[in-house]
């Protein structure tokens, strides 16, 4: 027969085991602006239950687009922080490409700038290329 002192301890120290990892897991949450006030109740000695946390759309949409590690530890993972990168490198080739586009432009518009002017000096319309 066992010691019920033994079965007792044991049952508290995985108790306190699974309240010290829920904790950890509820500081990490409540790191994210504005997530602290929405972690789900929970008893002590319970890990944190990741489908309360999933069924709560705006917590789980702080915490996939915040930590998404946490999310797929949690269980509830998805893709969005790599769309949204993938959105911010399309976004930067863009920019860069209306850079490249405007630089050409400014140096198009700079040479006819130039041809005018040598036209005019010389004494020449640019437009009907006769002289004044």
């Amino acid at each position: 027969m066992t010691d019920i002192n033994f079965e007792i301890e044991k049952a508290h120290s995985a108790a306190e085991a699974t309240e010290d990892q829920a904790r950890q897991l509820e500081a990490r949450i409540a790191a994210i602006p504005g997530a602290a006030r929405l972690i789900p109740l929970r008893q002590y000695g319970r890990p944190v239950d990741g489908q309360a946390i999933a069924r709560n759309l705006t917590l789980r949409s702080m915490v996939e687009r915040h930590d998404p590690a946490l999310a797929a530890y949690l269980g509830f993972g998805s893709d969005v922080h790599r769309r949204e990168a993938e959105q911010a490198a399309e976004r930067q080739a863009v920019v860069e490409r209306m850079a490249a586009q405007t630089e050409a432009l400014r140096q198009q518009n700079a040479a006819a700038q130039l041809q005018r002017e040598r036209a005019a000096l010389a004494g020449f319309n640019h437009l009907t290329r006769r002289a004044y």
